[in-house]
């Protein structure tokens, strides 16, 4: 009997034991506080890290557009006005003969300056045989460029049709640079005289194009405009203007 009492006993206190096992309210109290810290923080990174990953994306596009808008504009303006190149049979009697001078008949550029501060547009026109739009024309080419009413940057060729080369370019204000009677200055398309135009200064206001269900409304940004102003926007765009200047080759000589 001694044992079996010896044994109860030794059960009933391993029970008691393992019954003082656990977490006091207390306890559970700080455990949950200290979670819901890690979660709260984790979302904060979340928040974060995904705000920072738009802000990255839009300055990339803003960018890439940048840089083909100036590739585009630059080799256009720089052409004005050139004759191109006399492709003709070699004489066999002379092969080291120079080759027959090339003219070119036509305007090399012209411009508008709407009033209101709206965009301009600027026309150049070369010899050549393949447009803005890749197409083939008769020579001279003829290509205007203007931004639309849907914030695009679009060229006519001279055979009347028109499109789109980029999107979201919400501004562009053109000036001439030219000798004047006090050095050199750039002026509006109104004020130049086109055939004394030697250089020209383009500014586009580009915007990064972004899913609006991917864009925070409430963010903010202030950029100065192709005017020289600084806006403040709210919508949610990241907006930059750059400014490029460009001479006419032909009369850089």
């Amino acid at each position: 009997m001694k044992l079996l009492d010896t044994y109860a006993e030794s059960l009933e206190m391993r029970e008691k034991s393992v019954s003082q096992f656990g977490f006091s309210l207390v306890e559970l109290m700080v455990a949950m506080t200290i979670g819901l810290f890690l979660v709260a923080v984790i979302g904060v990174l979340f928040v974060n890290s995904r705000a920072t990953y738009l802000a990255q994306d839009a300055n990339s596009r803003v960018q890439e557009n940048s840089r083909f808008a100036v590739e585009l504009l630059a080799r256009q303006i720089r052409a004005a006005g050139d004759p191109g190149i006399s492709f003709v049979t070699l004489n066999p009697s002379n092969p080291f003969a120079p080759l027959p001078p090339t003219t070119f008949s036509g305007t090399p550029i012209t411009g508008t300056d709407p009033a209101s501060a709206a965009p301009d547009s600027i026309s150049v026109s070369f010899n050549a045989t393949v447009d803005c739009l890749g197409q083939t024309v008769t020579s001279p080419v003829v290509n205007l460029f203007r931004i639309n009413a849907q914030k695009q940057l679009e060229c006519q060729s001279g055979s009347g049709t028109t499109g789109v080369l980029l999107d979201d370019v919400e501004d562009m204000q053109v000036t001439y640079g030219q000798p004047t009677p006090s050095g050199y200055a750039y002026l509006a398309a109104g004020d130049a005289t086109m055939s004394a135009v030697t250089a020209v200064r383009v500014c586009l206001l580009l915007r990064a194009k972004a899913d609006v269900n991917k864009r925070v409304n409430s963010a903010s940004q202030t950029y100065v405009n192709c005017q020289g102003n600084s806006v403040a926007a709210t919508d949610g765009y990241l907006r930059r203007s750059i400014t490029m200047t460009t001479g006419l080759r032909v009369r850089l000589k």
